[in-house]
């Protein structure tokens, strides 16, 4: 039986076979994953970014080191949730559901 130890392979040897299909990357001493814009991966993960940059285009912030933002759900129209640090209340920390396709409902939640 053949045995190697991956520790007496060449470093430059290694290099190669790690990134010969292009999913692994060696940068800065480390080892990094990368998803090529042509895996699927890449589409799966692109509205969840896309949603994200949605939400923090949407941040309001005050002068007194706080911030309100709030995000809708996409599923259901009407229906998200709100978080606010030291905007609307003095040293708070809120986070609001809300839910206004019937009736205007919110439950907040103060810490």
């Amino acid at each position: 039986m053949f045995s190697y130890n991956i520790n007496n392979i060449p470093k430059e040897l290694l290099h190669i076979i790690l990134e010969y299909d292009g999913r692994i990357k060696y940068r800065n001493g480390h080892y990094v994953d990368i998803i090529s814009k042509n895996d699927l991966r890449y589409s799966i993960s692109h509205p969840i970014i896309f949603k994200k940059l949605e939400i923090i285009k949407d941040i309001e912030l005050c002068e007194n080191s706080g911030f309100y933002f709030e995000f809708h759900f996409d599923s259901l129209n009407n229906v998200g949730l709100v978080y606010d640090y030291n905007f609307t209340f003095k040293n708070k920390f809120e986070i609001c559901y809300y839910d206004t396709r019937v009736n205007w409902i919110q439950i907040r939640t103060y810490i």
